[in-house]
């Protein structure tokens, strides 16, 4: 049966230069297209869906971030967390689960803000020689520099849209530092331009744990982990599985720090007690930082009220050699590097959803290849949110490194080259755009593949989802290549993103097409937008195009989930396979 849905598996090529070149842009053109082309992408034209439940600019469309900004929501908080070793029952990307709730909740009590993707990679530590968290597997490290300059690249982006305050808040302690420095740099050379401020107050997790203590959750020793209560219960707030919840209560491992988790809507309660405290006490302090117009003093407080600042008289021991997951290996025998893993094996092949036992058992089993996947945060139409590209990533990449299987995904690094910030050029001329100049883009890709070359990983691989991706990823593949030649194979498969000629069309066989229909002029097709249902149905306003009969795109209908969606798997599918056997070819080659 023929049905009138999609095109191929291959995103459509770029227009020549020489094409492009033949008309100037309109003035007016937002969206990723031209205004000319089609009126969705004109700055003036109303949104023709309702405004999202959403403060996260990734989950808003251009149309979305352009009227929450006429709307007065014009604060801005850059989010930072971490990728590092976090006990036996933490996932590696623990503190980015807490900054998921959290900031949803500080952006929604301040009622004017939205919240920027999280910066899910920070100094963790020196790369080589390892020191930190760098000595546990699947931590990833930033250079200071290197985050800074991320941190300066995002509050950029934002003042250009018009955004007139910056808010910095930092989950861990290593990236408290990096943001004062960052905030108090801009917010004199910008003077009378949006403040700017570090807010540390969101950072403490002492005041959590007195008011907890008040609310009857009293915890008894410290079990010598990287992980305490408070940090548990705020990752459960956002997905108990990020503490491998229903693993521990079926193996009677439910407990950190004498508090049980077991009762699992008491642990609800108490968690979300616990970000609605620290989402208060943030709010508190953001408005004391604008009504200083910038960062406050460091905050003091007593250090034996807290466990993470504390010090000891004397000079502390040298740690032991086989200390692993952020604890000192003779506190707890979790923290030692060869005790076995107390749970099941996880089903995930992202190194944020593994503990760190987890990424040293699947190298050990031989998962050594590393995927690098590069996404962007872009307008992509009325439809489309913002993160577009990191959503067919999070379904893609997936589907490779399990096609591969000896392979893992790295996060994927959302913030991209996108244009010029000021004056903006390209995509930075729509609103929403968070764009990285080239030098900071390629520096964030050389920490990342040196980060995973220490842990041990054989063989990286970069993969992009866009056309500005590629530059980037080919000059470092190039040069870690010639630099570690013989240790570790760096390969850039610019394939994932533009097929060469003669790649099967998946759809088209199965008797899948829009014949007749000319493109809607938009900064979206029919691929893009099953490749990003396939991870989530809303990312491309599934049920309120349905609802105002808008889920058409190239004249391709959407309108049925269900027949979306298989089809969505098989073009993933398909686009895997091609680039698992790509990945494959080439590592051969390369001799690794």
């Amino acid at each position: 049966m023929k049905t009138n849905l999609a095109i191929g598996i291959v995103l459509l090529a770029a227009l020549p230069l020489s094409a492009q070149q033949r008309r100037a842009p309109d003035p007016r053109s937002m969206g990723g297209g031209d205004c000319r082309d089609n009126v969705y992408n004109c700055v003036d034209t109303p949104n023709p869906l309702p405004v999202p439940d959403t403060i996260w600019l990734e989950e808003m469309t251009w149309m979305d971030v352009r009227d929450a900004l006429a709307a007065g929501k014009t604060t801005a908080i850059i989010p930072t967390g971490g990728l590092e070793p976090n006990g036996p029952w933490l996932v590696t990307g623990k503190h980015n689960h807490v900054l998921r709730t959290n900031c949803d909740a500080i952006a929604r009590q301040l009622g004017n803000a939205i919240c920027a993707p999280i910066i899910k990679l920070v100094p963790e530590g020196t790369i080589e020689p390892p020191s930190g968290h760098m000595r546990s597997p699947g931590t990833i490290s930033l250079r200071e520099e290197t985050f800074q300059a991320m941190l300066t690249d995002v509050a950029r982006s934002l003042k250009m849209h018009g955004f007139r305050n910056i808010i910095f808040i930092g989950d861990s302690g290593g990236n408290q530092g990096g943001q004062r420095a960052v905030a108090e740099r801009l917010n004199a050379e910008w003077d009378a331009g949006p403040v700017v401020a570090h807010v540390q107050e969101y950072y403490d997790y002492a005041s959590a744990a007195r008011y907890m203590a008040y609310r009857g959750l009293e915890e008894g020793a410290d079990d010598g982990l990287h992980d305490d209560p408070i940090i548990t219960l705020n990752m459960f707030a956002n997905d108990p599985s990020s503490v491998r919840y229903d693993e521990r209560v079926t193996a009677g491992l439910a407990t950190i720090n004498g508090v049980s988790l077991t009762d699992r809507v008491q642990t609800l309660e108490r968690a979300r007690e616990v970000v609605e405290f620290r989402a208060t006490l943030t709010v508190e302090a953001i408005s004391k930082a604008l009504a200083n117009r910038g960062t406050l003093p460091v905050p003091t407080r007593p250090a034996e009220t807290d466990r993470r600042s504390a010090t000891q008289p004397g000079q502390p021991p040298d740690p032991d050699p086989r200390t692993m997951g952020g604890g000192d290996c003779r506190a707890n025998r979790y923290n030692c590097s060869d005790t076995p893993n107390p749970l099941p094996t996880a089903d995930t092949v992202w190194l944020e959803e593994m503990t760190w036992m987890d990424v040293r058992d699947a190298m050990a089993a031989g998962k050594t290849t590393a995927i690098i996947p590069t996404g962007g945060i872009e307008p992509n139409g009325p439809w489309l949110v913002t993160g577009k590209h990191n959503y067919v990533l999070r379904a893609n990449c997936d589907a490779i490194a399990r096609n591969l299987g000896n392979a893992l995904c790295a996060p994927v690094l959302e913030l991209v080259p996108e244009g010029q910030i000021d004056p903006p050029t390209g995509h930075m001329r729509s609103p929403g755009t968070l764009s990285l100049r080239q030098e900071t883009f390629e520096a964030v890709l050389t920490d990342v593949a040196h980060s995973l070359k220490i842990h041990g990983f054989k063989n990286i691989v970069f993969i992009g989802d866009s056309g500005g991706n590629q530059r980037g990823m080919n000059n470092v593949s190039t040069a870690l290549s010639a630099a570690w030649k013989g240790n570790t194979t760096v390969l850039h498969i610019p394939e994932y993103y533009r097929a060469p000629p003669g790649t099967v069309d998946v759809l088209a066989d199965l008797g899948v097409t829009n014949e007749g229909h000319a493109s809607d002029g938009l900064h979206d097709n029919p691929t893009i937008t099953l490749n990003m249902m396939l991870d989530d149905p809303r990312s491309v306003r599934w049920a309120e195009r349905v609802a105002t009969r808008q889920a058409n795109i190239d004249g391709v209908s959407i309108a049925d989930l269900g027949i979306s969606l298989e089809l969505a798997t098989k073009v993933a599918a398909a686009r895997s396979a091609r680039t698992s056997d790509l990945i494959r070819k080439q590592i051969t080659e390369s001799g690794t």
